[in-house]
C-alpha cells in the first residue's frame, strides 16, 4: 500500500482512519499506535503522526507513555476522545498522588520506577486478541504477570536483543532485529515467594492508572500525606525511624507528610514509605478513607487521638506542646485548640510542663547562687581582683546569661558591687586595685585567644571608658597588650 500520497491528501480527504480498533485495558499508547499503524498499512510509525496533523513522534519516542498535550489530531483521526488517549498514559497514576502535569515534574516523579525498553509477557501476547502491550510491564516494582504466573522477559527470546518500546517499524509481536515472533518466547515461572507481592502490586498499578471514582481533590497530594501520617502514628512510628526502615534521608519522608514547595519524593519512595507501613497503594487509597479526612473531624476521635500521639511523646521524653502533638497528626497546634476539650488536655499539659522547668529553674539557680558565692569568696581569699566576667567563667556560663535569666545572681553581683565600693580606699589602693583588675582582664582574654580591646575591658570589668582611659597605668597596660596582640596579628 502506497501512503506517500495518502499522506499528501489527508487535511483534504482522510478525517478518520479506515481502521481504528477500540484500545484495550491499560494498553499503552505506545502500543495502540503501533497496532494503528499495522492495521492501516502504514509502513513507518511516523506516518502516523503526519496523519496527525503533522505531529512530531520525538517527544513520545523519548518518554514513552507519559502524558502529554499533543494528542487532538491522533483524538480526531481515530474517532475517540483525547481522554481516552490520556488512559494510556501514566496521566491517572500522575494525578493519584497530586502532582503537577508539566514534564519536568513528571519525570522527577517516574525516576527510577520504569523501564527504558520494552518487557513482555509472551503468553500475553500470544493468548490476548488482540495483541497489546500493557502499561503495567514498564513498571520495575512488577516482577512478572500474575495472569501467567511467569516472569517478564526483556530482551527477544531469539536473538536476545533488547526491544524498544515504540519502533519505527510498525511490527507489534515481531523482534525489529530477527523478526522473530515474541509469542513463541519462553519465560521462567514466578517463584512462590514472588506470586503474592506480584499480584499485590499488580492490583495497586490497576488502581492506579484507572480514573479515579470522584474528581481529584485540590489538596491531592496534603491529602495523600495526612493518610500516610495517622497510618504511621498507628504503627507507633516516627518519620527518624520510617526514614530509616526505608534507607531515605529524613527530608524525603517530611515531604511526603507535608508536601514541600519543591517536591522531592517519587513514586518509588511512595511505595516504600507503604511498605514500610505493611498497607498496600488500595489501602492507601481506599476511597472511605480518603473522604473521611475531607469531613471535620469528630471531637471524640480527635481526642482520641492527641491523647495516642501524647503517650508517644511520653515513650521518646519528648516535650508534650501543642506543635508536636500536631505535628504527629498532620494539624497544628491551633487547630487542635479550636476544640475545647483538647483546648483542656493540651493546656493542661503545657501548664504542667511550666511549673517543672520553673522548678528546674529554682533548683538550678540556688546551686548557681552557691558556686557564685563560693568563687567569690576563694578569689577574696587569694588576694585576686575580681571581675565578674572571670567569676561566671570559672561557674561555666556566661555573664549576659546569668544576670538575664537568674534575677538572684544579678542581685548578688550588684550587692556585692555595692559593698565594694562602700569600702573606703585610699586613692593610691583604688587605683592599684582598678589596674589588677584591668591585668586580670586581659590575661583571661589573651589566653582564650580573644583580641584585647577597650570594649571587651569594660565589659569584663564593669568600669566607664573615662575610668580606663583617665588612669594612666591602665592606659599604658591596655597600650602595650594591644600593640602585642595587632603584631602578632599582622
Amino acid at each position: 500500500m502506497e501512503t506517500g500520497p495518502w499522506v499528501d491528501r489527508e487535511r483534504s480527504i482522510w478525517k478518520i482512519l479506515p481502521l481504528h480498533p477500540r484500545p484495550q485495558p491499560l494498553e499503552s499508547i505506545t502500543s495502540y499506535m503501533t497496532r494503528l499503524a499495522e492495521v492501516n498499512g502504514l509502513q513507518s510509525i511516523n506516518e502516523l503522526g503526519a496523519l496527525a496533523g503533522g505531529l512530531r513522534l520525538s517527544n513520545l519516542k523519548r518518554s514513552p507513555d507519559y502524558p502529554a498535550a499533543a494528542y487532538p489530531g491522533l483524538a480526531q483521526i481515530t474517532g475517540s476522545s483525547q481522554e481516552r488517549w490520556f488512559d494510556m498514559t501514566f496521566f491517572h497514576l500522575v494525578q493519584h498522588f497530586g502532582y503537577a502535569m508539566n514534564p519536568k515534574s513528571v519525570h522527577h516523579f517516574l525516576a527510577g520506577s520504569l523501564v527504558a525498553s520494552l518487557r513482555y509477557c509472551p503468553v500475553c501476547l500470544a493468548e490476548h486478541a488482540p495483541a497489546y502491550y500493557s502499561l503495567l510491564w514498564r513498571f520495575l516494582v512488577l516482577p512478572g504477570c500474575i495472569e501467567h504466573g511467569v516472569r517478564f522477559l526483556d530482551q527477544c527470546g531469539h536473538c536476545r536483543s533488547s526491544l524498544p518500546l515504540l519502533k519505527c517499524l510498525p511490527q507489534l509481536i515481531r523482534c525489529p532485529i530477527c523478526q522473530g515472533d515474541l509469542r513463541t518466547c519462553e519465560a521462567s515461572h514466578l517463584d512462590d515467594d514472588d506470586v503474592e507481592r506480584t499480584d499485590r502490586r499488580t492490583n495497586d498499578l490497576k488502581m492506579l492508572l484507572t480514573p479515579r471514582p470522584r474528581p481529584q481533590e485540590k489538596e491531592q497530594a496534603k491529602l495523600i500525606g495526612r493518610r500516610l501520617q495517622l497510618l504511621r502514628q498507628r504503627r507507633d512510628l516516627w518519620i527518624p525511624e520510617v526514614a530509616s526502615l526505608m534507607g531515605r534521608d529524613i527530608s524525603i519522608v517530611r515531604d511526603i507528610d507535608y508536601v514541600s514547595r519543591f517536591r522531592q519524593a517519587n513514586l518509588s519512595d511512595y511505595i516504600q514509605y507503604a511498605d514500610v507501613l505493611g498497607y498496600s497503594q488500595c489501602e492507601i487509597f481506599d476511597e472511605q478513607s480518603m473522604q473521611d479526612l475531607l469531613a471535620p473531624p469528630d471531637e471524640e476521635h480527635l481526642l482520641d487521638q492527641v491523647e495516642t500521639a501524647i503517650h508517644q511523646l511520653k515513650a521518646r521524653g519528648k516535650p508534650i506542646l501543642p506543635g508536636s502533638v500536631g505535628g504527629l497528626m498532620g494539624m497544628t497546634g491551633r487547630e487542635l485548640k479550636q476544640y475545647a476539650r483538647v483546648k483542656k488536655l493540651l493546656t493542661r499539659y503545657e501548664t504542667e510542663r511550666n511549673e517543672a522547668i520553673w522548678l528546674l529553674d529554682s533548683k538550678l539557680e540556688e546551686e548557681l547562687v552557691k558556686q557564685v558565692q563560693q568563687t567569690l569568696k576563694l578569689l577574696e581569699q587569694s588576694g585576686e581582683p575580681i571581675v565578674f566576667q572571670h567569676v561566671c567563667d570559672l561557674v561555666g556560663l556566661s555573664y549576659s546569661r546569668m544576670v538575664l535569666k537568674y534575677p538572684r545572681i544579678k542581685a548578688l553581683f550588684h550587692e556585692y558591687q555595692k559593698n565594694r565600693s562602700g569600702h573606703r580606699l585610699s586613692p593610691r589602693r583604688d587605683e592599684d586595685e582598678k589596674v589588677q583588675q584591668v591585668q586580670t582582664a586581659v590575661n583571661f582574654l589573651v589566653s582564650h585567644g580573644e583580641p584585647v580591646t577597650l570594649k571587651r575591658i569594660r565589659q569584663m570589668v564593669r568600669l566607664t571608658q573615662k575610668q580606663l582611659r583617665c588612669s594612666p597605668p591602665i592606659k599604658a597596660l591596655l597600650a602595650q597588650y594591644t600593640e602585642k596582640w595587632q603584631g602578632e596579628a599582622s
